[in-house]
């Protein structure tokens, strides 16, 4: 694989290490109590916590994320967002197993969005134990400039998002409520630091959201799971999109319907409005 630069910077490999320890399985359960899959041994969801960046104070950004130029490049743009992935699941994880996580980043694309200058940027995670590939995935990050003119609109929805509707088939299947203290909670397992999950002002003043912002991986957990309760064993791989912000106290209503055309299952988070926050789709 030939290494992505970005002006003087050149993508580097980050190798980590961590376990899947049996204190962080019970708070991640206690967290999302009757939210998740049971027939597992350890919870779907669990590897967006592990072998985090770890970085001292000093070495974080004015968003609480670590400075850009380590494992991502020094991008110009300070609104990041989590924009969606791909999941590629061959083992489940069992309690305190050992894990290597490698990450590396693999792509970056410049483009212009209805609110302005964006960058997407690919990295591709592996997670392994004693050498054998349990998971892997591309997670996808979008990096918009300061648009003075976006902040007062519209919460960061483009044009394209506000014209996808839940499909005719699509059925209820639970409604979660969101509040600062899951957000906290959250934040604190999966050790992200990103101030618009925790600081209102922050939120609303720097980044232009309504209100502090529920983590992408947390509703893509919620859809993983609800994916695999439904069809009763673990997808072997799951693609998810983040469309809109989803608000701290709006509560989040899961939609599903089945693609009978590719045999697999669509799952939706929505607000209260039927607007489509974040889709999944999931293949067994």
């Amino acid at each position: 694989m030939k290494p992505i630069t970005f002006g003087s910077w050149t993508a580097q490999t980050r190798r980590s290490n961590d376990q899947v320890a049996s204190r962080l399985i019970s708070q991640f359960k206690t967290m999302l109590d009757g939210q998740l899959f049971p027939n597992v041994p350890t919870p779907l969801g669990i590897h967006w916590c592990l072998a985090p960046e770890m970085q001292p104070s000093k070495n974080l950004g004015v968003d609480g994320h670590v400075k850009l130029g380590s494992l991502l490049p020094p991008i110009p743009y300070p609104r990041r967002m989590w924009a969606g992935g791909e999941l590629v699941i061959s083992e489940l994880f069992k309690v305190n197993d050992n894990v290597e996580k490698t990450s590396v980043l693999t792509d970056i694309q410049h483009k212009k969005g209805a609110s302005g200058q964006l960058y997407f940027l690919t990295i591709f995670h592996e997670f392994f134990v004693k050498d054998k590939k349990m998971l892997s995935e591309k997670q996808r990050l979008v990096f918009k400039e300061n648009n003075k003119n976006d902040m007062s609109q519209k919460n960061d929805i483009s044009k394209k998002s506000k014209l996808e509707k839940l499909p005719y088939l699509a059925v209820k299947k639970a409604v979660f409520n969101t509040d600062p203290i899951l957000l906290f909670r959250y934040s604190a397992v999966t050790f992200n630091g990103h101030r618009i999950h925790y600081d209102l002002d922050h939120a609303k003043i720097v980044e232009g959201q309504k209100g502090l912002v529920v983590h992408g991986p947390l509703q893509a957990t919620w859809l993983l799971n609800l994916a695999a309760a439904h069809l009763g064993e673990v997808p072997k791989r799951f693609v998810y999109k983040n469309i809109a912000p989803l608000i701290s106290g709006e509560k989040a209503y899961l939609w599903l319907a089945e693609n009978k055309k590719t045999k697999s299952l669509i799952v939706y988070c929505c607000n209260e409005n039927k607007k489509i926050i974040m889709w999944g789709e999931a293949f067994l």
